[in-house]
């Protein structure tokens, strides 16, 4: 069971749970926002899918985790929530 759930990170996409036992993870928000904004020009972008995964590396903090992915309409660039650094890293569009 979780000890403590958090709505306040990554823009409200993802919760955060920081388990009594094991690592933190995160899961999908039932009432993510359907835009946030762009950390460089605060222009909104459209939010296109949302998904947990298991076993990923944060990009910032390079811990294992079961963290989230953020894909954009017409952004190429996508966003990870770390349930390690409890940040939303931004990633470079190819």
């Amino acid at each position: 069971m979780d000890a403590t759930v958090r709505t306040d990170l990554f823009h409200g996409l993802f919760r955060w749970h920081a388990a009594s036992v094991g690592p933190a993870h995160v899961s999908r928000h039932d009432a993510a926002p359907r835009t946030v904004p762009d950390p460089e020009s605060g222009r909104q972008l459209r939010i296109a899918s949302l998904e947990v995964t298991d076993r990923s590396i944060c990009p910032a903090c390079a811990q294992l985790g079961a963290g989230g992915y953020v894909s954009f309409v017409s952004d190429l660039r996508l966003a990870y929530a770390c349930p390690s650094c409890r940040t939303l890293v931004w990633l470079p569009g190819a």
